[in-house]
């Protein structure tokens, strides 16, 4: 699975769409239904941005020189309730949201990331 993601994003960051659009990464690990009307799960994340809203975000880190890092993950927006140049990744509770917030701030990246937008089939 994780060599079909790396195939994937390759593919994606070579094309001349989407392009890359800079954003800060957040996790949150509440138990609830998104705005949606779906009950959280892995693979959901949130965006204040309207345009983002039932679309796949795939999220790479953005490091300190501005250069695209690691594929971080694929995450369909399904939630609402945060600002607009965040993407909010739910997690299953408070150690993996941590997990993630270190991922995103390895390396001196301090939260910023790449996204591209992607329309979802469902």
């Amino acid at each position: 699975m994780v060599e079909i993601l790396a195939m994937l994003s390759a593919m994606i960051i070579q094309s001349a769409q989407p392009e890359l659009v800079e954003a800060k990464a957040t996790a949150y690990c509440l138990q609830n239904k998104t705005a949606s009307g779906e009950w959280v799960r892995d693979g959901i994340c949130a965006s204040g941005n309207p345009e983002y809203f039932g679309k796949l975000i795939i999220v790479y880190q953005r490091l300190p020189d501005g250069s695209v890092g690691e594929l971080i993950g694929i995450y369909e927006c399904k939630d609402k309730g945060c600002a607009k140049t965040v993407i909010d990744v739910w997690t299953e509770d408070i150690d993996k949201a941590q997990d993630f917030m270190d991922r995103v701030y390895e390396d001196g990246c301090k939260g910023n990331i790449y996204i591209q937008v992607l329309e979802s089939d469902g």
